[in-house]
């Protein structure tokens, strides 16, 4: 059994007991009008913990010695001679290696042989992201990196924590889309937070998938904001969703009735009420910190829709 007492701005309570196989969670905290709240709900170890335990965050010298080994692999099917993929010496990237051509007709088969390693490179590069729950994101000015694919790893954990899912359902039953977005909300902000590295080009060494977020009860806003989509996806499924990539941060957004003291943005004509799920501050739905008010303001974010 884990026993977490936990102090000011943040869960009042916290208890997780392992028995028989079965995880039992348990949680008590205070909403946005100081009302304490308790959930609790049960799950299978093994199926709770199996998807995506093997997680990992993006690492471009292993992707590129992956894609270096496929690249020769191919070569060797094709039979080609007088090339090879070979990584640079610090393994950013894979270049292709000839030897010296004999003859034009030799040069000009080797530069064929080039054009097509590049194309078949690019197709497992893009393989290789979505296999592993990764995609390229651009931030302006222009930055640009890897990230989880949050909105994917949301998807595949959707049965996974049902358990959860249904425990919100029997707690609130038939109410507001705020009420529930607040709820949940007032839930993730009150789980700690955990920043293990915010820095874009490798963005997502902190982060955990839903599951593992819940079991070690504790996680970064990208974390946090994909348990977030993983909930309300499946509990609010008639309401356009999405996430909000900015500098070191990320928020989720929804589209629902809006207040007028509402944080909101547009993209392709829709309106989405930004929700900071982070923590520990409480900011119920409409409401976000400065800093992520001047990122807005001045246009520093990403949308990526979710549904």
């Amino acid at each position: 059994m884990l026993l977490f007492p936990i102090g000011s701005f943040a869960q009042s309570f916290f208890q997780l007991n392992e028995q028989d196989n079965q995880l039992h969670f348990s949680y008590h905290w205070d909403d946005f009008d100081g009302n304490q709240n308790t959930i609790e709900f049960s799950a299978n170890k093994k199926d709770f913990l199996a998807p995506l335990k093997r997680y990992r965050g993006f690492n471009l010298e292993r992707s590129q010695r992956e894609l270096s080994r496929q690249l020769n692999r191919y070569i060797r099917q094709q039979q080609w001679r007088g090339i090879q993929a070979k990584l640079t010496p610090r393994q950013q990237s894979v270049e292709l290696i000839t030897s010296r051509a004999r003859s034009q007709e030799q040069q000009a088969q080797l530069e064929q042989y080039k054009q097509q390693l590049r194309e078949y490179y690019n197709e497992r590069w893009v393989d290789y992201l979505d296999s592993n729950f990764y995609e390229t994101i651009s931030l302006p000015p222009g930055q640009q990196g890897i990230i989880p694919d949050h909105a994917a790893i949301a998807s595949e954990m959707a049965s996974v924590i049902k358990p959860l899912i249904n425990a919100i359902g029997e707690q609130l039953g038939n109410n507001t889309q705020r009420n529930y977005i607040n709820y949940v909300t007032s839930f993730l902000q009150h789980i700690p937070y955990n920043d293990l590295s915010s820095k874009l080009d490798s963005r997502g060494d902190g982060f955990v998938p839903p599951n593992q977020l819940i079991y070690y009860n504790q996680g970064d806003c990208d974390s946090k904001v994909t348990l977030m989509t993983a909930i309300m996806r499946n509990i609010i499924n008639n309401a356009q969703m999405a996430i909000i990539y900015l500098p070191d941060h990320a928020v989720f957004g929804i589209n629902m009735s809006k207040r007028d003291s509402d944080t909101t943005i547009e993209h392709d004509g829709i309106q989405y009420v930004l929700v900071d799920v982070t923590g520990p501050a409480a900011m119920p739905a409409g409401t976000v910190s400065e800093e992520t008010e001047f990122h807005i303001r001045t246009g520093q974010y990403t949308v990526k829709p979710v549904n």
